[in-house]
């Protein structure tokens, strides 16, 4: 009895163990069949996708979404970097304008097929400019997720004021609607309350205008520019016009607060996106509920505005197409779109989600969806950067009065044409390679030329015994002490491949035409020479560049160091109390984020607000816009940046100072010398050693200007604050025409080492 019940619960065991043995293999079976996608969303939106994600899962059980969210600012390097290091996500989100770009390098999958057979996907169910963005060359390569536009934000209360009783709706009304809005309330002759708000350098508005009118920015085929018809010849004329006419601002208005100014009035119009809507209901308060509006864009002969968002698209290099294409369909259906506006608030980009009742009560987004009916969206070429680039570039010129409107549309057209002209490739795979081959050969031969005459001289120089006797010793030290150099040789790899390599591939390139084009596929890159370099000393930017680079280290380096000596010497004065204090606060700035200082400095230089121009009115002095003025701007970026560093070099003096023998000061009282003759002729010589190496690095870090001009002014006004090193990032991670920023960089780092060679002549003598 016993052995049998010892049996029945022996057999149970095994029952229980076998169904959870089967159990574990459907769930490993339901695992294996399950598939993956990773999905990549940018800002807001990447914080928010995986809510929609789940919600996908939910309705295609078989398929497990996995989302990643970038900050927009690392999200163009994160997705180059993917793709050329081909693991890039299966979807992705796709700023309009970098369609073409990503599609130039073969990252994209192409969409026709899954278009063709989707019942939820078609042409016609979305805003037809919004569509075209992804449309290349009769290819789709991406679906539109989510839309915006620009429209104008208005003070009813302001224009009633005026005499309008509507917002501007044509050019001939927005000027004079302008005008009547310019007031000098207190009467200090001063401007208090412009027309309205546009901005001196952005191709976005000012293409909007150039659309209005009828016209285009290049021509049909995207092979020329455009600009010098008449159509884009009346708009840039209009554009100018508002600034002549003191209804727009132009210097004045460099760092004002958009909020503030519409508050005030400064502002009564200004022209922004969808976003702004509930920033302007929260900055401006309950006080301002209903004295302001949103409208569509005046016309001329359309109403157009610039069409923006994100596309979805799908990477060439997924694994899981079908997968990837199901979840675009399905961020595709109008209820989700809706659904998604109330999460994040992307307007829909397909047209039937505006129809749903949720829209109705919301009447200013409603005027946002009424101007995607009229919009327009930038030519899809991967050149475009360089095309807008140039747009602001000759606008700022002629809007600050530097050229005429006939000079600029000549200027202009002839920048485009040759941002557009295309170069035949004249190098294939094998000619590149034996290119590259061929250089490595010669800098080869140049160092075994090198050490052939330098043995010869060492040959002269030296007996053959002792020469001998030296090799032996040689030999005999790496034999006995090769366990030191064994450890040695991950450092010195390192250095070889993240030092000594990168100089070498750097200099290969700057000899190749490396661009976009070439980042995915190099079979794109051609041997070109010195191409390069002849092209820097045509290019008008880059001496501006220099020169402006030149400018900061003749005028930096000088008052930087003199500053730091001068803190440094009263910090080493007996008399001084608390110097740690003064030493850590001094210091501060250096371990300071750039970004930190630069909002501070920013404030301190505002021409409005700003403390330094409070105090010169204090003391009845006019006020300067520091930032906005050709001539002040880089004397105020001078300034910025010695306060920034004096720290540091104030440490490494102090440290100088210290070892300064203090009986040499007793000597030179004793004889009767001033303070100024012991400045002159015991510090000063005293401080030789670290003054060289003060004046060496400080001069090298200024040359390396970058952070103050691209966080501060981006190099403007009119390039007044361009630096060289700016320039070459501009080339290279904003252009990508990679083989030109490298030779732009072996440039300045011959600069830089003939100075260096320089200071260190001047040293010895």
């Amino acid at each position: 009895m016993r052995n049998r019940s010892l049996f029945k619960n022996f057999a149970i065991l095994i029952s229980v163990s076998l169904l959870f043995l089967v159990c574990l293999g459907e769930k490993s079976l339901a695992k294996k069949e399950e598939e993956t996608i990773t999905v990549w969303a940018m800002g807001a939106e990447g914080m928010k996708i995986a809510q929609m994600a789940r919600k996908f899962e939910q309705a295609n059980p078989g398929i497990r979404v996995i989302t990643q969210a970038i900050p927009w600012e690392a999200a163009h390097e994160k997705l180059i970097t993917s793709v050329v290091g081909e693991i890039p996500p299966d979807v992705s989100q796709l700023g309009t304008t970098w369609m073409a770009e990503f599609q130039a390098m073969g990252a994209l999958a192409p969409l026709n097929e899954f278009i063709s057979r989707s019942e939820v996907i078609s042409q016609d169910k979305f805003f037809p400019a919004s569509w075209e963005t992804n449309l290349i060359n009769g290819r789709v390569y991406g679906i539109p997720w989510y839309v915006d536009t620009r429209v104008i934000f208005y003070r009813k209360d302001l224009l009633k004021e005026a005499g309008f009783d509507h917002p501007p709706r044509t050019w001939e009304e927005l000027e004079r609607i302008g005008k009547a809005l310019v007031k000098d309330r207190d009467g200090d002759g001063k401007i208090d309350q412009y027309g309205m708000a546009l901005p001196v350098k952005d191709w976005n508005i000012l293409s909007m205008f150039i659309w209005e009118n009828g016209g285009n920015i290049l021509t049909p085929d995207n092979s020329k520019s455009d600009v010098e018809s008449e159509a884009t010849r009346e708009a840039f004329q209009f554009y100018h016009r508002l600034f002549q006419e003191n209804i727009v601002p132009t210097a004045e208005a460099v760092d004002v607060d958009l909020f503030h100014a519409f508050r005030t009035g400064f502002y009564p119009i200004f022209i922004s996106g969808p976003w702004m809507i509930e920033l302007v209901r929260n900055e401006l308060g309950k006080e301002y509920e209903g004295r302001w509006d949103v409208a569509m864009m005046p016309r001329k002969k359309f109403p157009t505005s610039f069409v923006g968002g994100c596309n979805l698209v799908v990477f060439k290099g997924s694994k899981h197409k079908e997968a990837s294409w199901k979840f675009i369909e399905f961020m595709s259906q109008p209820e989700i779109q809706v659904e998604w506006y109330r999460i994040i608030t992307d307007l829909p980009a397909v047209k039937s989600a505006w129809q749903d009742p949720f829209f109705n009560d919301k009447p200013m987004v409603r005027v946002f969806g009424e101007q995607l009916n009229y919009t327009k969206s930038p030519p899809n070429i991967p050149e475009w950067e360089q095309v807008a680039d140039a747009m602001q570039r000759r606008m700022e010129e002629l809007i600050l009065g530097k050229t005429n409107l006939f000079q600029t549309l000549g200027t202009l057209t002839k920048d485009i044409n040759e941002i557009l002209e295309k170069k035949e490739r004249i190098a294939s795979k094998g000619k590149f390679f034996l290119s590259i081959g061929a250089i490595l050969v010669f800098i080869w031969g140049l160092a075994f030329l090198w050490k052939r005459y330098h043995r010869k001289v060492k040959e002269i120089e030296v007996p053959e015994e002792e020469r001998i006797s030296g090799v032996k010793r040689i030999v005999s030290s790496l034999r006995k002490y090769h366990v030191p150099y064994l450890f040695i040789i991950p450092s010195l790899t390192i250095l070889f491949v993240f030092l000594f390599l990168p100089v070498v591939v750097s200099f290969i390139t700057s000899l190749t035409d490396w661009d976009i084009y070439g980042l995915a596929n190099w079979k794109n890159i051609s041997f070109v020479g010195f191409e390069n370099y002849q092209t820097l000393l045509r290019d008008k930017i880059f001496w501006k560049s220099l020169f402006n680079t030149f400018y900061f280290v003749v005028v930096g380096v000088p008052f930087a160091i003199s500053l730091a000596l001068l803190m440094a010497i009263v910090l080493n004065e007996e008399f001084i109390k608390f110097k740690s204090f003064f030493r850590t606060s001094y210091f501060a700035p250096v371990v300071t984020t750039l970004v930190a200082v630069a909002v501070v400095w920013r404030w301190l230089y505002n021409p409005d607000y700003g403390l330094i121009n409070w105090v010169l009115q204090t003391v009845g002095l006019p006020p300067q816009n520091w930032l906005g003025d050709t001539k002040l701007a880089m004397p105020s970026l001078i300034v910025m940046a010695a306060w920034k560093n004096f720290g540091y070099n104030m440490v490494i003096f102090l440290a100088g100072l210290q070892a300064i023998p203090d009986t040499l000061y007793d000597a030179a009282k004793v004889d009767g010398a001033s303070y100024w003759q012991r400045f002159l002729y015991i510090t000063l010589p005293g401080l030789r050693p670290t003054t060289f190496f003060v004046t060496v690095t400080t001069m090298i870090g200024f040359f390396q200007l970058f952070g103050e001009p691209y966080v501060m002014t981006k190099g403007g006004p009119l390039n007044s604050t361009i630096s060289v090193v700016l320039h070459m990032y501009n080339q290279g991670f904003k252009f990508f025409r990679m083989g030109y920023a490298s030779a732009i960089g072996y440039i300045l780092f011959g600069i830089i080492v003939v100075f260096t060679i320089l200071q260190k002549f001047n040293e010895v003598q």
